[in-house]
């Protein structure tokens, strides 16, 4: 049985980005490494953060789907700068970085050489905690901010690196709404989709427990309907979505993802593209291909999330029925708002169909590939990429 962990300090309302500073102070942090991206420094969050965090060093360079070589050189600068404290602002990619970045800064070689983070593939596999790392998501959906993992693209294998560990949690995070209102909504639509695939991998997956379950229902309470209303007017729920996102990270965190991610994750290591829109993509098609083996726990959640099918089947249907029907309608539910958000399907991606042996080999090997209810081999990925 795997125990519930949150060690992280938990900031969650608007404007509680000015926790920092006393957060920063409460940790005796003296040399801080920032840790953003591009995207952001056009935005006002990069200036407000280095008010507050006052960094000896800020790196701005961190593209999408972080790379084990820009970690590694990042870790080295940090090291010799001497930094006791890293702060990540952004997405998915960013917080991912900063985390392995920190955790690196604490773990050098016995000579005292930064080590690879590719050499920590894997879970616990590093000794010593991470320094403290302060994680400011400018994201609905990365969740990374509660999370023990960190997700590396290495293009020398070709394939995304998951390194895991109860020392990389971070020390504390800052769900601050405030921050999402410029994003555009494209950008909104992949990221609030890939916390709703945390949601529910959380859920139908081996690793489901009665805390995760619960969590992930909240979560969905809250990313649905602001979704929903954001496809159909264009308004956005902004505390809605931060606080779904959140919750989605809480619940998956001590739970774990399944097949959406294990191909995900694939196809992101090989193609580069990012990683919320394939979730947001893949979600559907493969919850229908195992949903013979999730149609229980799926249709659980999608009532204790208020999803389920308006009144549903009459009250002498056996309870077999009622899951298939209320799972049926959780998915159609689930594609028309993949619909109303302008977002492709599995064609759309354009993968080469050359590629999908290896993609679906990947996508076997995947840690998280052992958690999936359904035993899900290369054989089903690849049905998967080609439509079977």
């Amino acid at each position: 049985m795997t125990p519930f962990r949150l060690p992280v300090r938990v900031f969650m309302a608007p404007g509680c980005l000015g926790e920092l500073e006393p957060e920063l102070r409460r940790l005796h942090a003296k040399r801080v490494l920032l840790v953003t991206d591009g995207g952001l420094m056009s935005t006002p969050w990069p200036e407000e953060v280095a008010r507050l965090a006052r960094p000896v060093l800020t790196d701005s360079a961190t593209r999408p789907n972080p790379r084990v070589d820009d970690i590694d050189a990042l870790a080295r600068e940090a090291r010799a700068a001497g930094v006791d404290a890293v702060v990540g602002l952004g997405g998915g990619s960013v917080l991912d970085a900063a985390k392995a970045v920190a955790m690196l800064i604490t773990n050098p070689d016995p000579s005292g050489c930064t080590r690879s983070i590719a050499e920590y593939e894997g879970k616990n596999r590093f000794e010593h905690a991470a320094a403290p790392f302060l994680a400011i998501p400018t994201t609905c959906g990365t969740g990374s901010e509660v999370t023990w993992v960190s997700v590396v693209s290495d293009p020398a294998a070709k394939r995304k690196r998951s390194i895991k560990g109860d020392g990389m949690f971070a020390t504390a995070a800052f769900v601050d709404a405030d921050v999402i209102e410029s994003l555009p909504n494209a950008l909104v639509a992949t990221t609030a989709m890939d916390a709703v695939t945390h949601a529910i991998e959380a859920v139908v997956g081996r690793a489901a427990n009665p805390t995760s379950d619960e969590l992930a229902a909240a979560a969905l309470r809250r990313l649905l309907p602001a979704l929903e209303a954001m496809a159909q007017s264009g308004e956005r729920d902004h505390v809605g979505l931060m606080e779904g996102s959140t919750l989605a990270g809480m619940a998956f965190g001590n739970s774990d993802v399944g097949a959406v991610h294990c191909l995900s994750e694939a196809i992101g290591g090989v193609t580069d593209a990012p990683h919320g829109l394939l979730n947001a993509v893949l979600l559907v098609p493969v919850l229908r291909y195992t949903q013979h083996e999730i149609e229980k726990p799926l249709s659980q959640l999608a009532e204790a999330a208020g999803v389920g099918t308006a009144g549903g089947p009459g009250r002498g249907v056996e309870h077999t029925c009622l899951h298939t029907a209320r799972a049926e309608a959780f998915l159609e539910r689930l594609d028309a708002l993949r619909r109303g958000l302008g977002l492709p399907d599995v064609a759309m991606l354009g993968i080469d169909a050359s590629l999908h042996g290896e993609l679906a080999l990947s996508a076997e090997q995947n840690g998280s590939n052992t958690s999936c209810r359904r035993d899900m081999t290369a054989v089903d990925y690849h049905n998967l990429l080609s439509g079977v």
